[in-house]
């Protein structure tokens, strides 16, 4: 697992948080740095402290694409890096079935790639290679932009996410975790193996992307809907705990038991999620 690696500082974000990649690039260079981390023989080493870092901040880059990539196709947007980031209703694109299946199959593949990038799992790079073959046309080549955010890895820190981890597994493990995407993906995926849980991201960006709700399709719906039990709904961070409760509230309008939780949350947030990580008082 990707933690017994992450020697860092947790109060500035590094600079391998800022990158520009192709996605395939991402991909290959993810195979690449799990590979060095699985041949390491001392965590405490510098360069395998190094990969581990940037194997953490690339692996997060899998989901989101993905993830965009669904969002254009289930609302009939193009398929333009930029188009999608203000949503005002449906595009005028209208995508085939076959497509559309693909596009989701892709999400849920990306999730569980991502995840197998951080537990470092020696079937990786088949799995990645398989997932690289399926990538439709023109996403090969996306341009992927990464751009260090403090808040962010302040709430992917290995401790912090464990924290939460265990006050949510102390009421019972949840049958699905969700995610606010962009911003919960990183520490997202250590949270879902460290609660040994399913994993889904809606996007939901209140600050960054002006996102007045979550934005969910059938997709969304569907899993949130079919889970056989609690589903965490999760954040890295919460400042105010606008985006943390709307989310909360969204999934319980279709999974009725719902708890909440963030990695940290600020004290002058007004919300008070069910779980946290940490308790932050700047």
């Amino acid at each position: 697992m990707i933690d017994r690696f992450l020697w860092a500082d947790w109060d500035e974000a590094p600079a391998a948080m800022d990158f520009e990649l192709t996605w395939a690039g991402a991909l290959e260079r993810c195979v690449r740095l799990r590979d060095r981390l699985a041949a390491t023989e001392s965590p405490g080493d510098a360069s395998a402290w190094k990969d581990a870092v940037e194997l953490y901040v690339l692996a997060p880059a899998i989901v989101n694409v993905a993830l965009n990539h669904r969002i254009c196709v289930d609302f009939g947007l193009p398929l333009h890096p930029t188009e999608y980031i203000q949503l005002s209703g449906r595009g005028s694109r209208r995508y085939d079935g076959a497509y559309v299946a693909a596009s989701r199959a892709l999400f849920v593949d990306a999730i569980a790639l991502a995840r197998a990038a951080l537990r470092l799992d020696p079937g990786f790079p088949a799995m990645a290679e398989r997932f690289s073959a399926a990538m439709p046309p023109g996403l090969r080549d996306f341009v992927y932009t990464s751009r260090a955010d403090r808040y962010t890895w302040r709430g992917a820190e290995p401790a912090k996410v464990r924290a939460l981890a265990d006050s949510v597994l102390r009421e019972g493990r949840p049958a699905l975790a969700v995610g606010a995407a962009h911003g919960a993906i990183m520490p997202g995926l250590l949270l879902a193996e460290y609660l040994d849980c399913p994993l889904w991201f809606v996007r939901f960006s209140m600050f960054k992307r002006s996102d007045a709700e979550p934005v969910m399709s059938d997709p969304d719906r569907e899993r949130i809907g079919t889970a056989a039990g609690t589903v965490l709904a999760f954040d890295e961070d919460s400042a105010s705990g606008a985006t943390l409760s709307l989310l909360a509230a969204r999934i319980r309008e279709l999974a009725p038991d719902v708890r909440s939780g963030v990695v940290i949350r600020h004290v002058s947030s007004s919300f008070m999620p069910d779980h946290v990580g940490r308790t932050w008082s700047d």
